[in-house]
């Protein structure tokens, strides 16, 4: 999906393309549906992908003109956490258990930007680095190993000896001489032996074009959703707000709906034979994402990721970006690879939120990704299947419920079916709309999973009108959502009859949570945002609630973080951050507070550490702050552009300070460590922020038995 034949299109197309008339022959084109069926069907050759992107950029056209421009600039580019598992050893030397990667579903990995095994942890650092430290024994804990990867890593997965790490790319910087675009961005798989700890070597690299959604592993297969984007080529540019544009009618801004889709539907036929001579011209790579698969410093050639035949899409007309499901398989030969493993399946379309289960991937799209900035906004959700088997992986049914998902918890396969929670409040303008004349509310579907259409066999609607979901969790037969607007409603759910499930109970508490956590089948560890009957919200909160009688809910505890001005943490929106390990919960910590002693605003970056027990409730058991590797590190701007030299060089702040000398980045706030992940090794907890690591005790933090800085050498400041 390159950009470099746009100035050769233009030279083709500029002469038609300023031609103001409209021809006798033009097409005329229906506009855009907002009822679309939720199928999706296969391009049958390229000609077929070419006519459908015609279509999608005749309506950037269209809208460009006459809609919302803004959505035309954005959308086109330049389970439990507690594993118990042994150790990687599987022998006495190692630790008896650890935590994982709080992933949703068990056997369906998450990638995260920090994993272990127990004996290392593997941290991937922004700043193009992957450090590998040794971790057990607690207070031995120490850096082992180090290896430029380059690019802006941000997550990764471990399997035995060989990690994957995903990293965004912007150009081919450090491939001199390389066929492929300068331009080029995307995401890089790097793949990496890690079995000398101390010597990890890269032995693979493949580079997709396409931004990384989310990725799962099961077993040995690794699986990368990617949006790819296509460049709107500067020839349709000036058909629109060129020297010598097309002669376009006028809107009329006070006139009716009705009176101004005739308008642009007069511009459709005068515009889409320009189009279409547009899109003719340009090569089908750019309508396509590409590959390059290649040893380290290999030059190699783009191959396509996709064929025309490999992408579907739905009857409507969405963006020209396509979402696509990469397969990669870790136990293939990747040290001398053809290529032949990395195997895909597209959709033309956009849509963030996914889900998988041991078998299946779900991919939701919410309507907004095929509403064009005018008309109505019908809100509704499709859900598309792909079954996941490897290279064989295939798109294979999709149904629409009514209302939109909030994240990857609305879904839950169970027993066959896919439960979906959904609300009728949309996230941007807080308008509700339905497919009847109910109050907007909240609903829970349940889908056949396994059917070929994926038809709804249950649902219950109507929970809490007026009101947003802000956390959902299904578990086995049971499902919890929650919804705010000035107090939090828990409400449980009865999902043990698929054609029938309904609400049993609710419970009312100031505030809201948006994550829960199960312990057992009787107890939910939530984390959220507390507040006042009037709902205004007072800090971050941790919550245990009591759901051993679905039919009563009650909070058996709750502890709010008291700050003077704010209390957040990463948990609130990344399950990822919230790690919880021998009844001890350990979530990332901001605070900002008046020190009484100073007579200044203080902030703490740290980690909250929380004792569990279901019978006595919650207790703060400490914090960890990470100030002092601060004042004991390099600053970190210092360390962007030259991560594996660590302290041995002094790298430049970028050039800020060349042109403004006053410039200090590391004065301020700047010197925060700002606090990640954690991970609990046995009875330590491990907190790891973009300075370093510190082990402490897990239910005594203020016991520390070991830290690691990063970037050592203090900077002068």
């Amino acid at each position: 999906m390159r950009t470099t034949a746009r100035q050769l299109l233009f030279s083709a197309v500029t002469a038609a393309a300023l031609v103001g008339c409209k021809q006798d022959d033009a097409e005329t084109l229906a506009p855009p549906s907002h009822d679309v069926a939720a199928s999706l069907a296969r391009f049958s050759d390229c000609s077929d992908l070419r006519d459908y992107a015609t279509r999608s950029f005749l309506e950037y056209a269209v809208q460009a003109k006459y809609g919302y421009g803004y959505m035309l600039e954005d959308s086109v580019a330049g389970a439990e956490s507690d594993s118990s598992a042994p150790s990687a050893d599987g022998g006495s030397s190692g630790p008896r258990d650890y935590s994982s990667t709080n992933n949703q579903e068990v056997g369906v990995d998450e990638a995260d930007l920090v994993k272990t095994d127990g004996n290392y942890l593997y941290v991937v650092q922004p700043q193009g680095e992957l450090t590998i430290v040794k971790s057990w024994p607690a207070a031995e804990t120490a850096v082992v190993g180090r290896l430029d990867i380059g690019g802006y890593p941000s997550s990764m997965f471990l399997k035995g000896d060989r990690a994957v790490i995903f990293s965004s790319v912007y150009s081919y910087d450090g491939l001199d001489g390389a066929t492929v675009p300068s331009d080029f961005s995307g995401t890089r798989l790097t793949i990496v032996d890690v079995t000398d700890r101390t010597a990890p070597v890269i032995q693979r690299e493949i580079d997709l074009e396409g931004y990384m959604t989310t990725g799962r592993m099961i077993n040995d297969d690794v699986y990368v959703v990617l949006q790819s984007y296509t460049n709107a080529p500067s020839a349709l540019w000036e058909l629109i707000w060129g020297a010598t544009p097309v002669e376009l009618p006028a809107m009329d801004w006070s006139g009716t709906e009705e009176d101004q889709e005739a308008i642009r539907q007069s511009a459709r036929e005068l515009l889409y034979p320009r189009v279409k001579e547009i899109v003719d011209a340009m090569p089908i790579e750019d309508l396509l994402p590409a590959k390059y698969d290649h040893l380290p410093g290999e030059v190699v050639d783009a191959e396509p990721m996709l064929t025309c035949g490999d992408v579907y899409h739905n009857e409507g007309v969405s963006y020209p970006s396509i979402l696509s499901v990469v397969n990669v398989n870790l136990e293939s030969d990747n040290a001398d690879s053809d290529g032949s493993d990395v195997a895909a399946t597209g959709l033309m379309a956009d849509g963030w939120n996914v889900y998988a289960s041991e078998n299946n991937l779900y991919v939701a799209q919410t309507s907004y990704w095929w509403w064009w900035g005018y008309g109505d906004l019908d809100l509704e959700t499709h859900i598309h299947r792909f079954a996941l088997d490897g290279a064989d992986t295939t798109y294979e049914a999709s149904n629409k419920v009514t209302g939109w998902i909030k994240d990857q918890f609305s879904m839950s396969e169970y027993d066959g079916y896919l439960r979906v929670a959904t609300t009728d409040i949309d996230w941007w303008w807080g308008s509700g709309a339905t497919d009847d004349a109910a109050e907007p509310a909240n609903n829970v579907f349940v889908l056949n999973a396994g059917s070929e259409t994926m038809e709804k066999v249950g649902e219950v609607r109507g929970i809490a009108p007026n009101e947003q979901i802000y956390a959902s969790r299904f578990l086995g037969d049971r499902g919890y959502i929650v919804t705010f607007r000035q107090v939090d409603p828990l409400f449980t759910l009865d999902l043990s009859d698929p054609t029938a499930p309904k609400v049993v109970g609710e419970l009312k508490i100031p505030g809201y949570s948006s994550y829960l956590h199960p312990i057992g089948e009787d107890y939910l560890l939530a984390v959220g945002m507390a507040g006042t009957e009037s709902g205004d919200i007072t800090g971050f909160a941790v919550n245990l609630f009591d759901v051993s009688d679905p039919t009563a809910p009650s909070q058996k505890d709750q502890l709010i973080v008291e700050s003077d001005n704010w209390s957040y943490s990463e948990s609130l929106w990344n399950h990822l951050a919230f790690t919880f390990h021998r009844n001890v919960l350990s979530v990332p910590m901001y605070t900002y507070d008046w020190d009484e002693a100073t007579g200044e605003w203080d902030g703490f970056s740290g980690l909250l550490a929380v004792k569990v027990d279901t019978e006595s409730g919650l207790t703060e058991a400490g914090r960890v702050s990470h100030e002092d590797l601060v004042a004991e590190s390099r600053c970190l701007y210092e360390t962007y552009g030259t991560p594996s030299e660590g302290s041995a060089s002094d790298s430049s702040d970028g050039g800020a300070a060349d042109t403004d000398p006053s410039y200090d980045p590391c004065a301020d706030y700047y010197w925060y460590a700002w606090m990640k992940r954690s991970v609990a090794i046995e009875n330590y907890v491990y907190s790891i922020s973009d300075y370093g690591i510190k082990v402490n005790d897990a239910e005594n933090p203020s016991t520390e038995v070991a830290r690691v800085l990063f970037w050592p050498g203090a900077a002068a400041r």
